[in-house]
């Protein structure tokens, strides 16, 4: 009997509609339609015994819709129709800002002509008022249909002999051509909705929904949901609970659902894979049989190890499906494969496509081969449907080809099913017996309500709530200035701006995305006839953009010796990376600093520093491989501050490491004497640090800002650059905690 494989493909986007102005403010739904929703599901076509699920998330579909239908426009869509020799201006340098934001190597380099207007544009070393001396009206033209051309899907070129010309074409485009490009754009969107319901009429695929607006259903039916993963972490002022806007949230998703598709949906994947027993009851009251998360929720309902490294220990536990009960109703659930989700979304991207698709089979096949759960045996392999392909050689074609073609033939004894299909017939006998609020990222919900920036947005949301519940007081239910009010509110809930908010993560557009967000709010205020508060002018982001790194998600064990004495002495903790800080001194590469990683143990705040060749020090005198010694040797300084309470006062706290006396540390600041005894630090290849949380008079549940200086002569470098690293100090039994998670 072949094992049975299911995928789900997540097709989401941000709400991004103004629904003031009606205008679009940005323009992923529709390149993405373009690419990725019709793509993946053209692909498919090809392979009709090859089954999967799709899960598309409701305000994608309705902003699709509003392209199609209604003659939706975006920023982007509206300059690439001024004619070239037309355009301000402000709209020559939005365009050289904008218009290059795809892949550079998987979609911009591959292309001759657009590789060259990129090189022209001098992207982080020029502003675009100055690159735009160097652009003529041909050059703006052929940037107006490459920026819209390079995001077509790979089989739109096989179908289309136009677009195949436009693209050997290259470079001299008419303006008639790039009214070609957007029609022909226009047309296959057009085909993306029609398409599923091809794919689902014949049973191939499954169409499966999210909450209408992704929202994050355990935060909102209770934000104290998220200390089953961070115990006392600070929540935002004055969260109470919004089961009301959750249970509207999914109602609406599955009604938007049934309207478009014609029947109501068996499955729901919540945002980002988020669950609680909260939200059981509702999702079970709106018809869904079956929802799905991440394997690291199964681990901690359990109180079981799943795995060791890559290798699944007890695939009779992930690999089946598991009743779940709560409220008084019941759902199925399953448990994605975090591995083999992450081969796809991350690791396959350098691979030949043959040969990825085939490593992925047999992983499949080693993974669930024994001892599995007999009949009940299926693999969930889950992920975004979308965004990993921009990463692929030609989108992936030849990688999703071959893998379709094997699945059809049961190669390496593996074949495909829908996600209910296979539960009918295989219902589940196991129940869970309990359920671990969390999400697919690390089982807690940091990511949206970990900073204080999230906690920020979410005070917005809960102030701008309150004055609703008031105005809708007294006001009739079909009231139309009121409906969209909280629409509005629906929308400003969604997980995508926490997403975005804090240091852990940026997307290079970081400031629309929070004038969106408070846009959203003050509409909230406009359609219920009331002036906007003032606190919505306020922008939720600090005023710097956010630094790129990843946040700890592990206690660590580290020997403080200054080698890289092991890959897995660092695995769980947070990591910076220079190269991945925007701005013109990134891109010169000539940083003191390579990377930064943090973390905790029980007792101890850890710090490792690398620094690049040019500022090591040999200490003792050994100079290793391409070691260099500088003149002045640098020092380094670990500054701690608290940009909530400033608890440090102005100055801070200042912990300052002289190379030429490795193990010598200089206390600057108010520490606690009685526990700075106990700091440790030593510099030889890396610099590593281990600071007593006791020293810096810390307890449990606080957060820790600190940034790291490097000084080398009479310069002085900042790393994070605009930002600080952040660290919530864990529990003194957090190892224990950890192991029952």
């Amino acid at each position: 009997m072949p094992i049975s494989l299911a995928i789900l493909w997540h097709q989401h986007q941000p709400y991004y509609k103004d629904l003031s102005s009606g205008e679009m403010v940005l323009p992923w739904v529709r390149l993405h339609g373009v690419k990725d929703y019709y793509g993946m599901a053209r692909l498919l076509k090809e392979f009709p015994d090859a089954h999967c699920t799709i899960n598309l998330v409701p305000s994608m579909l309705a902003q699709l819709q509003d392209y199609v239908e209604n003659g939706a426009s975006d920023p982007f869509l509206r300059r690439t129709l001024i004619p070239a020799d037309s355009l301000s201006g402000e709209d020559v340098c939005f365009i050289l800002d904008h218009f290059f934001m795809a892949q550079w190597d998987r979609m911009i380099r591959v292309y001759p002509r657009y590789r060259q207007l990129l090189e022209m544009r001098r992207m982080g070393r020029a502003p675009a008022v100055r690159a735009a001396e160097e652009f003529r009206v041909q050059d703006l033209r052929d940037l107006q249909v490459w920026s819209n051309l390079a995001w077509f899907h790979p089989v739109s070129f096989e179908e289309s002999e136009a677009l195949r010309e436009l693209r050997r074409k290259d470079h001299g485009f008419t303006e008639n051509e790039k009214t070609l490009v957007l029609r022909e754009q226009k047309q296959i969107l057009a085909r993306v909705i029609p398409l599923h319901k091809e794919l689902a009429a014949r049973q191939q695929v499954e169409l499966t929904t999210t909450p209408f607006y992704h929202p994050i259903l355990p935060l909102l039916c209770d934000m104290r949901s998220c200390h089953a993963a961070m115990p006392r972490h600070p929540l935002p002022t004055g969260h109470v609970p919004l089961v009301e806007d959750a249970e509207a949230q999914v109602k609406k998703a599955v009604a938007f659902h049934r309207q478009v598709f014609g029947a109501a949906p068996q499955g729901m994947w919540p945002a980002e894979g988020s669950v609680s027993p909260d939200i059981v009851p509702l999702i079970a009251r709106a018809g869904i049989r079956w929802i799905a998360t991440d394997e690291e929720i199964l681990s901690a309902s359990l109180g079981e190890r799943l795995r060791s490294g890559q290798k699944v220990e007890r695939p009779d536990l992930l690999y089946r499906g598991w009743r779940c009960q709560a409220g008084g109703a019941e759902l199925t659930i399953l448990f994605r494969d975090h591995h083999l989700s992450d081969l796809i979304g991350f690791q396959y991207q350098s691979w030949e496509g043959e040969a990825a698709a085939d490593d992925f089979l047999r992983h499949v096949q080693a993974a669930a081969r024994a001892p599995a759960a007999g009949t009940e045996t299926v693999v969930p392999v889950i992920l975004d449907g979308e965004n990993c392909w921009e990463h692929y050689p030609e989108q992936g074609v030849k990688f999703l080809r071959t893998l379709y073609a094997k699945l059809e033939k049961r190669e390496h004894g593996v074949g495909s099913v829908c996600v209910s299909d296979f539960l009918a017939a295989h219902p589940p006998t196991q129940r869970l017996p309990k359920l671990f609020p969390g999400s697919w990222i690390n089982h807690d919900f940091y990511i949206w309500v970990g900073h204080p920036e999230d906690r920020r947005g979410w005070e917005y949301v809960y102030r701008a709530r309150e004055d609703l519940v008031a105005a809708a007081r007294g006001r009739q239910a079909g009231d139309l200035g009121l409906a969209r009010a909280w629409e509005e509110l629906y929308i400003a809930e969604g997980s995508d701006w926490y997403w975005w908010y804090g240091d852990d993560r940026s997307s290079g557009d970081d400031e629309a995305f929070d004038t969106l967000f408070r846009t959203h709010l003050k509409n909230m205020y406009k359609f219920l006839g009331q002036a906007v508060p003032f606190f919505l002018n306020v922008p939720v982001k600090g005023g710097a953009y956010a630094g790129r790194y990843t946040t700890p998600t592990a206690s660590l064990r580290i020997k403080v010796d200054g080698r890289r004495s092991s890959y897995f002495e660092w695995l769980g903790a947070g990591r910076y990376r220079a190269d991945k800080e925007g701005g013109v001194m990134a891109a010169s590469q000539k940083a003191a600093v390579e990377q930064i990683y943090f973390g905790y143990d029980q007792k101890n705040l850890c710090l490792r520093v690398d620094l690049r060749s040019e500022a090591t020090v040999d200490q003792a005198g050994k100079g290793g491989k391409g070691t260099k010694r500088l003149p002045a040797p640098p020092t380094v300084a670990v500054r701690f501050l608290d940009l909530a309470d400033a608890m440090f006062g102005t100055e801070g706290l200042t912990l300052t490491l002289d190379p030429t006396a490795p193990g010598r540390v200089a206390f600057g600041g108010p520490w606690k004497k009685a526990g700075t005894n106990a700091a440790e630090a030593a510099w030889d290849e890396i610099l590593e640090m281990k600071i007593p949380f006791a020293a810096l008079g810390v307890k449990e549940g606080q957060e820790l800002s600190f940034y790291i200086n490097v000084t080398a002569g009479q310069t002085t470098e900042r790393f994070p650059r605009s930002c600080a690293l952040q660290l919530t100090v864990p529990p003194e039994n957090v190892d224990e905690q950890e192991w029952m998670a």
